[in-house]
């Protein structure tokens, strides 16, 4: 959601985690690579980026607003960005592979359960009308 007031352009990111909220390299990360992003449109480079970040800070305590200005966080490096990008782009294919391979066992498993759901043709069925 972007939105203009004041001769400004807004661009506010909604944040609610329940736990482990974005915080130091990976808030950083995640303001470089928006940033990144907004700098690629004319019309949203000058926008002022905010955070709303309605985390839960501590079990059992209730959601706050908190507002973090994107100009008060850090940027990583073009380095850290590709070395953090990678780790999350090589977790991610290694997920992918993972859940292939366990689709690939259920539908083995699948298979081998219909096969001993087969009838025998001299077996009547369980509701045939022939009986």
């Amino acid at each position: 959601m972007i939105y203009g007031a004041g001769g400004q352009i807004h661009f506010p990111w909604f944040s609610f985690w329940r736990r482990n909220p974005l915080a130091n390299k990976r808030l950083s990360l995640f303001v470089t690579i928006v940033e990144d992003v907004l700098l690629q449109d004319p019309d949203l480079e000058g926008a002022n980026f905010a955070i709303l970040d309605f985390s839960i800070p501590e079990p059992d305590e209730p959601r706050e607003l908190k507002v973090i200005d994107a100009n008060d966080i850090p940027r990583v490096s073009d380095q850290d960005k590709l070395e953090m990008l990678s780790v999350f782009a090589e977790g991610f294919f290694l997920a992918q592979a993972e859940l292939a391979s366990a689709a690939e066992g259920a539908a083995e498993k699948s298979s081998e359960k219909d096969a001993r759901d087969e009838v025998s043709s001299n077996q009547p069925g369980l509701f045939d009308s022939d009986q």
